[in-house]
């Protein structure tokens, strides 16, 4: 896969850098010789130019990628302009940045396929962070509604699912499990992945559970038990 990242602030230089480790062949763009620098080693090609330039993406292959990032934080022209030259090349897959809720529709409504804001996500992140302990990672449904990853507290280790009656008291379900073990270098590495937890099932000091509900219920089991 070819992608081409557009704007290398914090964001689109972690998204080029982050992309290329995963084996994409990456363009890095920006208009700062030195954010360009600060990449040049870590993908496939760095270029400073002025991306609001039709002329000039085309004539650097830009209209021949996959997938293009369009993460210009301060100037939201150029951003516009970014997507609107994408979307002329036909690229197949348009990512914009936005800082606003005026942002995200004006670029939607000129061709981004996907629109964030990563402010946004971040502070979400902190939210169920600071509500839910030991989370890992999560995935939100709806407004407060989310699919969290814990680790299991230790409270209810040695309890069976039926036990600790996830629904009934707590109104949230346990959709899949993961069951953890360390290596001899001390590392957790995945030893069973269980889809479809029974009422028997017991959980176990590394386990990881896989739970959805509301973000306070969610918080209000991991608070009883850690």
């Amino acid at each position: 896969m070819k992608c081409a990242v557009i704007g290398l602030g914090e964001f689109g230089r972690a998204a080029a850098v982050g992309l290329s480790k995963e084996g994409v062949e990456v363009i890095a763009v920006d208009v700062s010789m030195d954010r360009v620098n600060s990449v040049k080693d870590r993908v496939a090609l760095a270029l400073r130019m002025d991306a609001s330039q039709e002329n000039a993406l085309h004539a650097h292959g830009i209209g021949e990628v996959d997938v293009l990032i369009a993460a210009i934080g301060a100037n939201f022209e150029a951003q516009v302009l970014v997507v609107v030259h994408a979307k002329q090349f036909g690229i197949k897959k348009i990512v914009a940045r936005a800082t606003t809720a005026d942002h995200h529709r004006v670029l939607k409504a000129v061709g981004a396929d996907e629109v964030f804001n990563p402010e946004e996500e971040a502070a979400r992140w902190m939210v169920q962070r600071l509500l839910i302990t030991n989370i890992s990672s999560y995935f939100e449904l709806a407004e407060g509604f989310s699919v969290v990853e814990v680790n299991a507290p230790p409270g209810i280790v040695g309890k069976s699912l039926e036990e600790l009656s996830l629904r009934r008291r707590f109104r949230i379900n346990l959709v899949a499990l993961k069951r953890m073990e360390l290596t001899s270098r001390g590392e957790k590495v995945l030893k069973m992945f269980n889809p479809v937890p029974l009422p028997d099932e017991i959980i176990q000091p590394d386990d990881v559970l896989a739970l959805v509900g509301s973000v306070i219920d969610l918080a209000n089991f991991m608070g009883e038990y850690t």
